[in-house]
């Protein structure tokens, strides 16, 4: 899915079962590839620092070989100088150490910035496959999933990363370059230890696809969580009026305890790790105690070949328990990983077609030509809608919840395709031009005005960026909305805050209104824009849509019948079908569906 920040990608989306069979960590390198791969530098920077770390750490046993010796020769009965070869052993030792420090530092740094600038290419590749993407995806699942996915599963991504970058390298370098100085110093030790140490890592292996399983579980659960304390924090209100906080609680309590259930099955098969690789140290250890001991005794080998094996031990055992438990952390970024891929692997169903051109600016003729449509969960909202909009026509679609008014403007807005029939703009199938030229000639006020936590001014511009000064208090004032802006602390510069909440209902369905009004598209879409206001309000807010709306088509959805009689025609709508359609005058005169709806709101 071509994006501001990804490129397009084939392949099966990669679901989320979590009994599904855990697989080798191939969604991580292919991560890798296409998004730590680009800042490369970054990391060949961090393995030079990490070589010349894992060349100063080996030195240390043999560099302790030869100090021991050298004190071997100066433990006799003779009193003799120390020879400046011990000193400048003993010196080098040292040096090794800051370099093997300073290198680390660098390492550290240049692979944790990799990391970094990594990670900020997923979070954008997700938002933008998020956002570029089919609406009914985010319409279809809690905003709690997707916010967990850009926080926890991309803490797993940037945990796993750092742990590869700064270990895998260093440890693997480091374990071979002690291997090398051991065979060197004394081969028959060494084989001890290659013989020991590998057997640790089976069940380690195995540990870290219980790992990758249990982290899918716990990753999905935490999106679960963050859901239900959105929903509890928004819902404050209605959680007070009905005295609900026990229940709110106990939901709360019953998803906190599932989350720790989880992530401590997640953290005993990590804590396996250790204990495994520390039995398997020990048994080396004894394994080396005794062997030396006995071919010490036999004249086969010396005191310091066995203090720089022990030297070289010392060196190699933190590097083979950080790859030890490597792989469980690699496991966990793999499902983290498998998660980034199906939203970004989803191709979306509403795209643009090939060849699709942008409609350009339109008259606003809007056609609905026995027009079905089902929602994915299968219910029907349209049924065969057939209407014509005119330009500069003002039409009110009402009708029962569930009628399908809300789908009119869906589809119109091509946010899905219909199963059926065909939606045109201007004679010109919807399905045949670009999508964003399409949306970019209507403005729409829905009944849940949208604002972004931004100040009024950047609200209102939303809907046409770049609008000057005038232009935006010119809307204000159309929708009614200047006074009370300037009634606020700092006026236009106020912030409307998380979704508008420094705002009433009508204020922000006003601030909305003049965000579509500066857009100056031809198509205007009202859906229950006017529901939160007072009477007086609405009434203001009519007489400037109605000066507003001229020359424009104007689509109208309301409940509150007194918001459309001025519409010149008005289709009533009933199971996804247009059941009426005429003004107000002519359509109570015919006793029909639409004055049975204004006596029932009338009684």
């Amino acid at each position: 899915m071509p994006t501001a920040c990804s490129t397009p990608r084939q392949g099966n989306t990669i679901t989320s079962d979590p009994a599904k069979p855990a697989r080798p960590t191939g969604a991580l390198m292919r991560l890798a590839r296409e998004r730590f791969a680009t800042h490369w530098r970054w990391f060949v920077a961090g393995t030079l620092c990490a070589a010349l770390t894992s060349i100063a750490a080996a030195s240390y046993g043999y560099l302790l070989k030869l100090v021991v010796e050298g004190l071997e020769a100066l433990a006799g009965p003779d009193k003799v100088e120390v020879p400046t070869s011990l000193w400048w052993l003993i010196a080098i030792i040292g040096v090794a150490a800051v370099v093997r420090s300073l290198a680390l530092y660098g390492m550290t740094i240049f692979n944790n910035t990799g990391v970094q600038r990594a990670i900020v290419d997923i979070q954008a590749d997700q938002f933008g496959a998020l956002t570029d993407g089919d609406f009914a995806r985010i319409a279809a699942e809690a905003s709690g999933g997707f916010v967990s996915r850009f926080i926890n599963d991309v803490n797993a991504l940037r945990d796993a990363g750092l742990r590869i970058a700064n270990n895998l390298t260093k440890g693997v370098l480091t374990v071979i370059g002690v291997f090398i100085t051991m065979l060197v110093m004394d081969w028959k030790l060494t084989l001890v230890l290659l013989v020991i140490y590998p057997i640790a890592f089976a069940p380690v292996l195995a540990l870290g696809n219980r790992v990758r399983k249990r982290s899918r579980q716990s990753q999905k659960q935490i999106g679960e969580v963050t859901s239900l304390l959105g929903e509890a924090f928004q819902s404050a209100r209605v959680v007070k009026a009905y005295g609900l906080e026990d229940y709110q609680k106990a939901r709360a309590e019953r998803g906190f305890v599932e989350r720790s259930r989880l992530f401590l099955k997640v953290l005993t098969d990590r804590a396996a790790v250790d204990p495994i690789l520390e039995i398997t140290g020990g048994l080396a250890l004894v394994g080396i105690l005794a062997l030396t001991a006995w071919r010490i005794a036999q004249g086969d080998t010396s005191l310091g070949n066995f203090v720089g094996i022990v030297g070289a031990i010392a060196v190699a055992a933190p590097e083979l328990r950080a790859l030890g438990t490597l792989n469980s952390v690699a496991q966990e970024g793999g499902a983290a990983a498998d998660r980034v891929f199906e939203i970004t692997d989803a191709a979306p169903e509403i795209a643009d077609a090939p060849g699709a051109q942008p409609i350009g600016w339109v008259t606003g003729t809007v056609a609905f030509d026995n027009v079905r449509f089902a929602y994915p969960d299968g219910t029907e909202a349209l049924k065969g809608l057939s209407f014509i909009a005119n330009p500069g026509e003002t039409i009110a679609l009402v009708g029962p919840s569930g009628a399908g008014k809300s789908t009119v403007f869906n589809l119109l807005l091509r946010l899905y395709d219909p199963t059926g029939g065909v939606v045109s703009v201007d004679g010109i199938n919807v399905r045949d031009v670009t999508g964003a030229s399409l949306r970019s000639n209507m403005g729409l006020v829905a009944q849940d005005a949208a604002l972004f936590d931004d100040t009024i001014r950047a609200n209102i511009a939303l809907g046409r960026l770049g609008a000057s000064e005038a232009e935006i208090e010119a809307a204000a004032r159309a929708a009614n909305a200047h006074d009370f802006i300037l009634t606020l602390p700092g006026g236009y510069d106020a912030p409307a805050g998380e979704m508008g909440r420094n705002l009433s209902g009508g204020q922000r369905q006003r601030i909305a209104l003049a965000r579509a009004i500066i857009r100056a598209a031809p198509i205007l879409l009202l859906d229950e824009a006017t529901s939160a206001l007072d009477a007086e309000s609405e009434a203001k807010v009519q007489e400037a849509l109605a000066g507003f709306a001229k020359g424009r088509t104007t689509l109208i959805i309301a409940h509150r019948l007194s918001t459309v009689r001025a519409a010149d025609r008005i289709i009533v709508m009933e199971d996804g079908r247009a059941v009426e359609d005429g003004s107000h005058g002519v359509l109570m005169d015919r006793n029909g569906a639409y004055r049975r709806l204004v006596d029932l709101q009338l009684s």
